[in-house]
C-alpha cells in the first residue's frame, strides 16, 4: 500500500515536470487576481505573493519527493500495474497539492506578519482548481 502512495506522488511530480508548467503557471495568474479581488492585496505585492507561494509549493514538493523517496529511500520507478490519469483528474491532484503546501507557507508568513490563513487558503483552493480545469481543457485541445 506504500509503494501505491510514493506510485502516486511520483507520478504527480512527473505531471508537474512534464505538463503542469501550465497549470502552474495559470494558478499564479489565477493567484494574483484572487490576491488582489478577494484578499486585497496591493498589485505588486499580490504578485509576488503568487509567485512565492507557488514556488515554494513547488520546491518543496520536488525536494519532498526527489529527495525523500527517490534519493534517500533509493526508490526506482517499477510501476507493477498502469494507473492512468486524465488530464483533468492529474491536474486536480496537482492542485490539492499545491494548496496544501501553500497553506504551509501561508503559516510561515503569518508568523512574520499577520495574514488571513484561512481566506488565503481557500483562494488557493480555488484558484488551483480554476487553473486545473482550465491547464486540463487546454492540454486536451492543442495536444
Amino acid at each position: 500500500m506504500l509503494a501505491n502512495y510514493i506510485h502516486f506522488f511520483i507520478n504527480e511530480l512527473l505531471w508537474m515536470l512534464g505538463w503542469g508548467w501550465y497549470q502552474l503557471l495559470c494558478s499564479v495568474l489565477f493567484l494574483w487576481i484572487a490576491y488582489i479581488f478577494i484578499a486585497r492585496i496591493r498589485t505588486f505585492n499580490a504578485l509576488l505573493f503568487a509567485i512565492a507561494s507557488t514556488v515554494f509549493a513547488g520546491i518543496i514538493y520536488f525536494c519532498l519527493v526527489a529527495g525523500i523517496f527517490v534519493y534517500f529511500f533509493q526508490w526506482r520507478f517499477m510501476n507493477p500495474r498502469v494507473d492512468v490519469y486524465t488530464p483533468l483528474y492529474a491536474s486536480l491532484f496537482l492542485g490539492f497539492i499545491f494548496s496544501v503546501l501553500q497553506l504551509l507557507f501561508y503559516i510561515f508568513i503569518n508568523a512574520l506578519r499577520r495574514i488571513p490563513i484561512f481566506l488565503l487558503f481557500f483562494i488557493s483552493i480555488i484558484s488551483n482548481s480554476a487553473a486545473a480545469l482550465f491547464a486540463s481543457c487546454f492540454i486536451k485541445i492543442v495536444f
